[in-house]
Order: C-alpha cells, then sequence, then structure tokens
C-alpha cells in the first residue's frame, strides 16, 4: 500500500480527505449509489481517513465509480473523490486486484482498438439514420506498432509478472474484508 499512500501525499489527496466530516452527500448526489447499495462514497474516503487501504484496494465496487463528478458537485468541501478512486483503482490493478471483465476489456483494446464490437443491429440503425459508417477499430498491426513504440510488451510482462506474485484475493496472505 506504499504505492498508495505515495500517491495520496504526491497529490494532496490525503489533505482533503482529512477536510471530509462524512456528511454523506456525496452518496445522494451519486447515480451508481441510488442503484446500488454496497456502492458509497463516503465510506471509501473514511476507510483511507482510517487507514484501512488494504482493505479498500479489495473491494469489488470501487470499480463501479463512472467518474461523473457528482460527488465533487455536490460535496460541500470539494473533495475530488472521483480522482482518488482513480488511485486507488490504480493500486489494486498493481495488486492484481482487477475484475476480470476490465482485463478482458483491455486486451480487446489492444488487439482489436474495440473495447466492444458493434452489433449488427446498431450498424444497420446508424444506416437508418444516415449516419457514416462505424469506424472499423484500428488494424491490429498498427496497434502493434503502437505498442512497440509505447513499450507496451514489456509493461504488460512487468504487470502480469506483478499480478502473478500479488497473494490473490480472499489468500491467506491477503483475506477479503468482511463488512
Amino acid at each position: 500500500m506504499e504505492i498508495l499512500k505515495r500517491i495520496l501525499k504526491k497529490y494532496d489527496l490525503s489533505i482533503q480527505i482529512r477536510a471530509c466530516y462524512q456528511c454523506g452527500v456525496c452518496v445522494s448526489g451519486c447515480p451508481v449509489g441510488r442503484f446500488r447499495w454496497d456502492f458509497n462514497p463516503r465510506r471509501f474516503i473514511e476507510m483511507i481517513a482510517r487507514d484501512r487501504l488494504e482493505d479498500l484496494v479489495l473491494q469489488q465496487d470501487i470499480w463501479l465509480c463512472s467518474h461523473c463528478l457528482n460527488c465533487l458537485e455536490h460535496c460541500p468541501q470539494k473533495i475530488e473523490v472521483s480522482e482518488v478512486l482513480i488511485h486507488v483503482k490504480n493500486a489494486a490493478a498493481r495488486l492484481g486486484n482487477t475484475p476480470d471483465k476490465y482485463v478482458k476489456m483491455a486486451a480487446q483494446i489492444m488487439t482489436q482498438g474495440w473495447s466492444v464490437e458493434p452489433v449488427q443491429r446498431i450498424l444497420k440503425y446508424r444506416q437508418r439514420l444516415g449516419l457514416p459508417e462505424a469506424a472499423p477499430g484500428i488494424d491490429p498491426k498498427e496497434l502493434q506498432t503502437l505498442g512497440r513504440c509505447l513499450n507496451w510488451p514489456a509493461k504488460m510482462a512487468a504487470f502480469k509478472s506483478e499480478k502473478a506474485k500479488a497473494p490473490a484475493a480472499g489468500s491467506a496472505d491477503h483475506p477479503k474484508e468482511t463488512e
């Protein structure tokens, strides 16, 4: 959790977090929180304030944040909850605690240039509306060239190596939180 602690310090996020007086307005303005009782931005901030970072990065609901910034707009202290959650997600990913669907989506983007390939129904609807054809995505060869330029193969190998070393969520070395 040293990574997350350094990031919190580097961006002065821990100072912002200390300003939170747990009013809960971020929760009431959150569109995800309206439909998912287990998603609670106030609780995430509280976990950071109580130095429960290990527990926080194991939370699967952190990945539900859509970064709409409603929490920031509603917060009387102007705490950037979405920004904090981006850093929490990055730390979770470095520890290998990324939901499989996001790993698969990233892999699809890396190989095809699409996160989700458009379905025929949508393509036909675009035609009826007189819209131009959807872009075909990135040519895999171009994407591989871009990846080599950005050193993705080495970064992905390092990421996979770190993920293999990290204890699995719920293992004896890395127990799941029960709240």
